[in-house]
């Protein structure tokens, strides 16, 4: 398949971004030196209990950058339930794309982290195996106004299949919005029919944002340039590839652009790439130029990974941050123009 050109709908700027996807807890272990063998006990030094899942995540992040910002997901009925609405109430998050599903418990990860901030995770689904495609439909309204529609965490709801979720992007794309799409790891380590699945889905998705190991493993490619390629092929006129500690790297049209990371102390990396997607997002909705897009991706997820508290940074904090560190990039106003 080969790719169109991206385009921007008009007035970008001036719609919300609804996120839909996985709502959970992370219990974060912390500076655990290595996995526990099964039937011993490992020790971390700290831990944390935080409303995350990606949907979470990147949109606490997107408030933070101040964007006006709806989301669709679900939740259970317990005291993890009430601490999601009451963080989401605090980032003055519309609660009403939020389904309470009765008598479920909500989904928990328990995150395990290196003192390099590397990360595994362990999760229980709960209450987001009842997240659907009927679910999604039924708070349509949170995703009408918006111009970029955000799919995310899709193997956290798997009741939400590829079939479903092409649809969901399929009618975005009809309605004018773009359409992102960051999946996560999939649990099943990527069977060939995860990567036929793909297929589909990605014909309908205007970006792409994986990590390099799911990039790599949905491609069997080696690095994030040959995997951009790839997948762009099959769809998506934009691939951006989260590459960690060696930077992102962006693939749009014929253009192929790598920015390096910003060196940092790890606190934790658990959420790091929904950071980043919050400060791509931002540029790219102001349509800023592709370096300063990927500038602002690395500088936000390089602000969060680094802190104890406070840790999803401001918009001022994050743009500083990106005009220090990349000198030569110009982080200003938009150039692109359809």
């Amino acid at each position: 398949m080969s790719t169109g050109p991206f385009t921007f709908p008009q007035d970008l700027e001036q719609k919300p971004i609804c996120v839909i996807g996985n709502f959970n807890i992370d219990l974060i272990i912390r500076n655990v030196p290595h996995l526990p063998v099964w039937g011993q006990e490992v020790m971390g030094t700290d831990h944390v209990q935080v409303s995350s899942g990606q949907t979470g995540y990147l949109a606490f992040a997107l408030r933070c950058l101040g964007l006006p910002t709806t989301v669709i997901g679900n939740i259970g009925q317990d005291i993890y339930a009430e601490q999601i609405l009451r963080d989401l109430e605090r980032y003055q998050l519309d609660v009403c794309g939020v389904e309470i599903t009765p008598g479920a418990p909500t989904g928990i990860t328990v995150a395990i982290v290196r003192p390099d901030g590397e990360r595994a995770f362990v999760s229980n689904l709960g209450s987001l195996l009842a997240f659907d495609e009927e679910m999604a439909l039924r708070h349509w309204d949170q995703a009408k106004d918006a111009g970029i529609f955000c799919l995310v965490g899709l193997f956290m709801i798997p009741n939400l299949n590829f079939a479903a979720a092409t649809r969901l992007l399929s009618r975005a794309r009809r309605e004018g919005k773009l359409t992102m799409l960051d999946t996560g790891w999939d649990p099943n380590n990527w069977p060939d029919t995860t990567r036929r699945g793909f297929n589909d889905m990605l014909s309908e998705t205007s970006i792409f944002l994986p990590n390099i190991d799911e990039a790599c493993a949905l491609t069997g490619k080696g690095t994030p340039e040959e995997a951009a390629v790839a997948l762009q092929a099959l769809g998506p006129p934009m691939v951006v590839v989260k590459c960690g500690s060696q930077g992102s790297h962006l693939r749009v049209g014929e253009l192929s652009l790598t920015l390096p990371a910003r060196e940092v102390s790890v606190f934790d990396a658990v959420g790091a790439g929904d950071v980043f997607n919050s400060g791509f997002l931002y540029a790219l909705r102001r349509r800023l130029p592709w370096d300063a897009c990927l500038a602002m991706g690395n500088s936000s997820a390089s602000l969060y990974i680094s802190r104890a508290e406070n840790r999803f940074p401001s918009l001022g904090e994050v743009l500083s941050t990106a005009r220090s560190s990349y000198p030569g990039i110009s982080i200003q106003g938009p150039v692109h123009q359809n």
